[in-house]
């Protein structure tokens, strides 16, 4: 721990213990004038000094590590990042929803648009669009992982863009593939979002530590959703659970921003 947080944590201790500096000098045998220096961060204390002050505190020198290791620190960028993700994450939910419709509309041959525009082009722009913003989309929770030192969070947020980045190609690729290649396709990519959901979503539960329950709420919801894709055969209740728990993502993103600003 640096200064001034290191001076700022032992007067911290000493006021707990009710001990003024001229108290704490005679259990530590140190030159009141070198604790006023050292707490008011004027000064970073020797080892041996440091180690002192924290034996009179009856505080162990570890906790100090281990508070330095579990302390958020991050950078102008991983907040820009966070935060071009949140908004673009808005675009992303919509333009993805809509991209569920144009599947359910090819799967019943609904027309779409009519003759405004060729179905084949209409899925096309909406898949590359979906791309773009999902790679967007995802490196919020990957920024989010770094800061929060969570490698479950970063492995599997791109993990997630990958399996998605995978499904829009192949979308386009197989549009005009026969019935058990659609099939075949449509199955292994709901395997594949189910793997790679359900771990997605304990690693944005983990995040209750630092953003609270919204976390819990918004990893439990997202496990069940890639629970249902998994299955396979209750892929008509990811339909329906798609949207919020989407908006769950989002919005767990602007907590995220908003808990960075405040720090």
């Amino acid at each position: 721990m640096k200064q001034p947080e290191l001076g700022k944590k032992i007067s911290d201790l000493r006021k707990e213990k009710g001990l003024t500096q001229e108290e704490l000098v005679d259990l530590c045998n140190i030159n009141v004038r070198t604790i006023q220096r050292i707490e008011s961060g004027e000064v970073t204390p020797r080892s041996y000094t440091l180690k002192t002050i924290l034996k009179a505190l009856n505080y162990d020198l570890k906790e100090i590590h281990l508070e330095e290791k579990d302390r958020i620190s991050y950078s102008k960028s991983d907040f820009n990042i966070i935060n071009i993700a949140f908004w673009m994450g808005i675009l992303f939910v919509i333009v993805d929803s809509f991209n569920i419709f144009l599947n359910i509309a090819m799967e019943f041959n609904i027309d779409v648009l009519g003759s405004i525009i060729n179905f084949r082009t209409l899925y096309f722009i909406t898949q590359i669009t979906s791309f773009v913003l999902a790679i967007v989309f995802y490196s919020g929770f990957y920024t989010s992982g770094r800061v929060f030192k969570s490698t479950l969070l970063k492995a599997t947020a791109i993990l997630m863009l990958i399996v998605s980045g995978s499904n829009y190609f192949f979308s386009v690729f197989l549009m005009d593939s026969n019935d058990f290649i659609a099939t075949t396709f449509g199955i292994v990519s709901l395997l594949g979002y189910g793997a790679v959901g359900i771990p997605f979503g304990i690693a944005i539960l983990k995040l209750n530590n630092n953003i609270g329950s919204f976390a819990s709420i918004t990893g439990i919801f997202t496990i069940i959703l890639y629970a249902t894709m998994l299955t396979v055969i209750l892929i008509f209740m990811s339909v329906f659970l798609f949207l919020p728990v989407m908006i769950l993502q989002l919005i767990l993103l602007y907590k995220v921003k908003d808990y960075l600003q405040s720090r």
